[in-house]
């Protein structure tokens, strides 16, 4: 059974950038979390430790304040004689000032409920309020739990020291009737001789303690702890009382103190603080779960269930993102497998790396290719030239403008060169040899007739022969670079196109004269012709027969004409350059008034080159004069317009397209069509076919994505430049301009 797999619509990398992004966005978010987490977290706990301590300070230092007014107050008792008139009353009513007294420092300092005076050996105690005997205050008005009378009276009176009774449920019926939290700070009193005298008894209510808390530890929840320096607990303050237990661990413990404790399966933040004046340590238990931390966690899990919210809105965002913008990758790889020969790979870039580099071979043996055709037709066009197709320099540039060929001079000279070593790159020694010598001349080269030789046309702009010099520099030139050796061959200078066959055929007899003058050398042809030749006529009459007779059509007088210059040349003894000369003269002619007639015979001077004697030219020149048809066929022939208009709307596209190619197409020499297409249209053929050319061009610069230079081919240039350049004179703008006007456009 045939396994189908399903085609993968995303590839490798694909997954490796998404997975990138992911990453890329994953790491700050990360990094934010965890940096405000840790420090807001950090800062939060931070002030609430700080305004905690502070509190805790504050506590302390209010209530050491409070301690010292009491024992400012003991102290007034012994400097105001207070002391020394209690002890001095034997009646109720003798301590009335004393009572009055005390009541005033009460009233003066909110924080004591109450004062009371007991001294030694005497009968009653003295409050703020009132005064009674002892037995019957201690027994009957004020209570300690826990402790009878006597041993609470004997505790006053032993003691030489001041002391703290804790937080105690104690009855003072002169002030509350009921029960109530309080306080009790005893200081002993004594004579200025140090005689303990009594004790000094505040009262304070617990109440009054826990008004000392500020609002800020109340929000928190704390739970407040007042020890006294031996660790007992002299007050406290919350609503739970579980860490009684743990208080001793904490005793001591600096202010930077920050715990967490586990309590009753609860966690408590614990801050410290000793008092520098007493040792008193005070304490405060902060619950974790309190409202102010609940409401931080809250909007910790807010912030970060935000940060989840967005990190999927960015995933989705990223996916779809990377979804489209992967869509022209994943186009372009699938493009790439059809290009690619082994199909492509999972990996993109690899496929689409595979397909460019097979393209870029196919690119380079098109490119090879297409170098080859230009050279191919450039060749063409110069072997018509050296033909004498043309029938002036100014058709030649005509039909040769758009392949960067052109004569701008009006004398010409040909050359051979022949390599004894052999080459296997005639066409790139041929470039190096014209871009070292070819300044002040302009010439082109042929390196295709034979495998050994490379003709040189020269384009000069004065009348004066090419010197053997400067060819003698050429030859030097090759053999110090390259070690090869070279025979070269000058023909004459001419002055028409058309001659320029009798220049190269100059060439190749002067070449030929090196079997006399020897391999390696600069042959000259006015060498070849030397003084024995002086007298050696050429058939002017009858070669004007000849031209007479094609003109009036008559057959016989045509052929007569012909035999006749045959017959010169059979009697003559012709050299054979002059052999060569006459019979592409000739030929040429013949040829020239039966355009369209296919005759046997060649004019090419190539042909007649390989031709080693003159009885040979003869003898084919007899051959081609029996066999020649279509002698009186008028050159004239009806031509329509609109058919010269059709075969150039097919054809001038092409690369190879020729402007004599087409006037051959309608059996006209180039000048005569030229002439024709520009009275009838009002432009010449070159100028309507490069119109064609541009607007083709602008309608795929408009419509297509195609390189230049694949538009450049498509519109009939070999060379990219040829057409950019040509480009820019006719619309005034270079084709990527006139692309990004066009797209702005649209």
């Amino acid at each position: 059974m045939q396994k189908h797999t399903k085609k993968r619509k995303f590839g490798e990398h694909y997954v490796r950038y998404l997975i990138s992004y992911m990453t890329v966005l994953l790491i700050p978010l990360v990094i934010l979390t965890f940096f405000y987490s840790s420090r807001f977290m950090k800062k939060f706990y931070d002030e609430i430790y700080e305004t905690v301590d502070l509190e805790l300070m504050q506590i302390s230092t209010q209530l050491d304040n409070e301690l010292e007014s009491m024992e400012n107050i003991v102290g007034q008792i012994t400097l105001t004689g207070t002391l020394y008139k209690a002890s001095e009353a034997n009646t109720p009513l003798a301590l009335r000032p004393i009572i009055t007294y005390l009541s005033a420092l009460t009233s003066a300092n909110p924080f004591i409920q109450d004062i009371v005076l007991i001294l030694d050996g005497k009968e009653y105690v003295t409050t703020s309020s009132t005064t009674c005997q002892k037995d019957y205050y201690f027994n009957r008005i004020f209570r300690v739990p826990g402790m009878i009378s006597r041993e609470f009276q004997d505790l006053l009176q032993n003691s030489t020291s001041s002391f703290c009774l804790p937080q105690q449920e104690l009855l003072n019926l002169d002030i509350s009737p009921s029960e109530a939290k309080v306080v009790l700070f005893s200081y002993p009193l004594f004579t200025d001789y140090q005689k303990h005298e009594g004790t000094a008894l505040f009262y304070v209510k617990n109440s009054s303690i826990e008004a000392l808390l500020s609002q800020k530890l109340k929000s928190y929840q704390a739970q407040i702890y007042i020890l006294d320096q031996n660790g007992a607990v002299v007050t406290t303050w919350g609503d739970h009382d579980v860490m009684r237990d743990s208080l001793g661990r904490f005793l001591g413990e600096s202010l930077t103190l920050s715990v967490s404790e586990r309590i009753g399966g609860e966690e408590y933040v614990v801050r410290t603080h000793r008092s520098g004046r007493n040792n008193w340590t005070y304490l405060a238990f902060i619950p974790d779960k309190q409202t102010t931390f609940s409401q931080v966690n809250s909007i910790m899990r807010e912030f970060l269930l935000t940060i989840v919210i967005i990190l999927l809105l960015a995933s989705f965002t990223i996916f779809f993102l990377q979804k489209v913008n992967y869509a022209p990758v994943r186009r372009l790889r699938d493009r790439a497998k059809l290009i690619s020969p082994d199909g492509g790979s999972s990996d993109e870039l690899e496929t689409i790396a595979g397909a460019l580099d097979y393209l870029s071979i196919q690119n380079s043996s098109l490119s090879t290719q297409l170098a080859n055709s230009l050279t191919a037709v450039k060749n063409q066009r110069l072997y018509r030239l050296l033909s004498g197709a043309y029938a002036s320099r100014e058709d030649f540039n005509l039909d040769c403008s758009e392949l960067d060929l052109s004569l701008p001079n009006e004398y010409f000279t040909v050359s051979i060169m022949m390599l004894h070593t052999p080459s296997e790159n005639l066409s790139g020694l041929a470039q190096e040899i014209k871009k070292q010598f070819s300044v002040p001349y302009i010439y082109y080269y042929l390196q295709n007739f034979y495998p050994d030789q490379i003709v040189l046309l020269v384009n000069q702009p004065e009348c004066s022969p090419v010197s053997a010099k400067f060819f003698g520099n050429v030859q030097k030139y090759l053999s110090k670079k390259y070690g090869l050796m070279t025979t070269i061959g000058i023909g004459q200078q001419v002055d028409i196109t058309q001659r320029i066959a009798q220049s190269y055929m100059e060439a190749v007899s002067a070449l030929d004269y090196r079997f006399v003058k020897g391999n390696g050398t600069v042959i000259e042809f006015r060498e070849v012709l030397g003084p024995a030749h002086t007298k050696v006529f050429y058939p002017h009459k009858e070669f004007e027969a000849l031209r007479n007779a094609l003109l009036s059509h008559n057959e016989q007088n045509i052929r007569e004409a012909i035999q006749n210059i045959i017959g010169f040349m059979e009697q003559s003894q012709l050299p054979l350059y002059l052999a060569r000369s006459i019979c592409f003269d000739l030929i040429h002619l013949v040829n020239e008034h039966c355009r369209g007639q296919k005759n046997a015979a060649s004019n090419s001077p190539l042909e007649l080159s390989g031709m080693e004697t003159a009885q040979e030219i003869i003898r084919m020149l007899r051959n081609w004069s029996e066999n020649l048809h279509g002698l009186t066929t008028s050159a004239e022939k009806r031509v329509v317009l609109e058919e010269i208009i059709n075969y150039l709307n097919e054809n001038c596209l092409h690369c190879d397209f020729s402007v004599y190619e087409a006037a051959g197409h309608f059996e006209m020499t180039l000048p005569a069509f030229s002439k024709f297409f520009k009275d009838r249209t009002g432009q010449n053929v070159m100028e309507y076919t490069i119109r064609l050319r541009m607007e083709r061009a602008k309608v795929l610069l408009r419509t297509t994505d195609l390189p230049i230079k694949e538009i450049s081919e498509a519109v009939g240039y070999y060379n990219i430049s040829s057409f950019t350049r040509r480009f820019k004179i006719n619309q005034g703008v270079t084709t990527s301009e006139y692309r990004k006007i066009s797209l702005e456009e649209t």
